[in-house]
């Protein structure tokens, strides 16, 4: 998917280049903040370490998500970190650095975000800096987990004035987190956790620093403790002495003369390496894996043809795989403090049974929560009420109260769109300028045992380099 459009709000998408050179001074004439990597940062980040080192084959950037609320936006546009990261990693590709914050956007609302823009774009590196119930941190993380390879990068906040009471203590639970649950959930689930909190905390002892002297107001960074944050994120994209798992379980690419995971019928020959090419029309080539998605390297040429696909044993486009999109508010929502137009709406929803590809209409019919559905191919699906539990009649919908942001502020006429499509390609076109590709040929589905078949239609070559699956960590 890894659409690079730009988003509402606060939301952004970089190519991340060269620093603009600025210089921010440490506080109170301390002395300038280090964080070089130890031993053992980075054990959960082996995918994103070998991408650093070793780039895509072919190539394409790597890509991080930062989802949550003004603490997440506060780290900038991801130009400050990755310049951070150069000097260890001199060949690393291009990064593409995702960014969707929020007013007060806590961990429980971000799962919609998680959900619906996140794991459509199959990131590289996921990055939560943000507050919140460390249930909901969970339910974030789960989510990814099953439905992503991504290493996940969380962190414990920076020092509030709300915590005053309890400096000294930073492992002590306070009003944003709990950090030493979140050190408990993040060794669950193997995430690579960064102890900001814990790291800042001995500079500012050290160098009798005052909780205020790194706060731009009652709580946010100033720039030199965003900086700071940055720098102890960068120290986990590291290699460290053991990794804590093995890339290959997660990503791996398969040969199509692999035997053991790949079937041919017809007529194939040897090309591009471990390649295979043909041009008989219903030659076929059969791959068994187990994961969720399979993206097929290619090779494209003027003369080449056409291959059509096959999940399961049924044409791609009748595949049980799809995404449900980002929750758009209609520009003409009324417009009311505290929150933004996008905060009063639904964060996320579920997709249920007898789902078919199609835009969505949510219109608010009342000032009390009262709503209709409508789809651009089932029509209208029903009618329910924002503080209600709700499946809509087709089944192919279903709204959670909980996750539905300031329904009170919601106005008559209020709209939203989301999109639900298939994500599947029904054929893969080998025709063009002669070079690799990457094309995603199923995503999305259940994450267990799969067939995916490739079926040359006889009207030019096709040529077949790789195939690399992904099998998330959870099932």
């Amino acid at each position: 998917m890894r659409a690079l459009g730009l988003l509402l709000g606060l939301a952004m998408t970089s190519v991340v280049g060269a620093a603009n050179g600025a210089v921010i001074a440490p506080p109170g004439g301390a002395p300038e903040y280090e964080a070089s990597p130890r031993p053992t940062d980075g054990a959960n980040m082996a995918l994103t370490v070998e991408k650093l080192e070793r780039g895509f084959d072919p190539d394409q950037p790597l890509l991080i998500w930062a989802i949550g609320s003004s603490f997440t936006n506060g780290l900038g546009d991801g130009s400050a970190l990755v310049e951070m990261l150069r000097p260890r990693f001199p060949n690393m590709p291009k990064v593409v650095y995702k960014k969707t914050a929020g007013n007060s956007t806590s961990y429980h609302f971000t799962r919609g975000w998680a959900r619906h823009l996140v794991v459509p774009d199959q990131p590289d590196v996921v990055l939560l800096y943000n507050y919140g119930k460390t249930e909901d941190l969970e339910k974030v993380i789960v989510d990814l987990r099953q439905h992503t390879t991504a290493d996940i990068v969380v962190g414990t906040l920076h020092w509030c004035k709300p915590h005053l009471p309890l400096w000294g203590q930073p492992d002590a639970a306070n009003s944003h987190q709990d950090p030493a649950a979140m050190r408990a959930m993040c060794q669950k689930y193997g995430v690579e956790l960064v102890e900001n909190r814990l790291e800042m905390t001995q500079y500012m002892v050290d160098n009798n620093l005052s909780v205020e002297s790194l706060l731009a107001d009652s709580v946010h960074e100033t720039a030199y403790a965003a900086k700071m944050t940055n720098m102890n994120i960068a120290r986990h994209f590291n290699r460290p002495h053991r990794f804590a798992y093995d890339p290959r379980s997660r990503e791996r690419r398969v040969a199509p003369t692999d035997r053991k995971a790949v079937r041919a019928r017809g007529k194939w020959s040897p090309s591009e390496g471990e390649g295979l090419t043909t041009s008989r029309k219903d030659s076929a080539l059969t791959v068994t894996f187990t994961g969720n998605r399979i993206d097929l390297i290619g090779w494209r040429s003027p003369g080449s043809g056409t291959a059509d696909v096959f999940v399961d044993g049924k044409p791609a486009d009748r595949a049980d795989a799809f995404y449900a999109g980002y929750i758009q508010p209609d520009p003409k929502n009324a417009l009311a403090p505290p929150n933004p137009p996008r905060d009063r709406a639904p964060h996320m929803l579920t997709l249920g049974t007898n789902v078919v590809p199609q835009n969505w209409t949510l219109t608010m019919t009342s000032d009390t929560g009262d709503f209709e559905l409508v789809g651009s191919v089932t029509g209208a699906d029903g009618k329910g009420n924002a503080k209600q539990q709700w499946t809509s009649e087709s089944g192919q919908i279903i709204l959670e109260p909980d996750l539905w942001r300031d329904s009170a502020m919601n106005r008559t006429g209020d709209r939203f769109t989301f999109d639900v499509t298939r994500c599947t390609a029904s054929r893969v076109d080998f025709k063009g300028d002669k070079a690799k590709f990457r094309l995603t040929l199923a995503q999305n589905l259940t994450n267990g045992p799969h067939t995916v078949k490739l079926v040359a239609r006889g009207d030019g070559p096709v040529v077949v380099g790789a195939f690399d699956v992904f099998e998330p960590p959870l099932k």
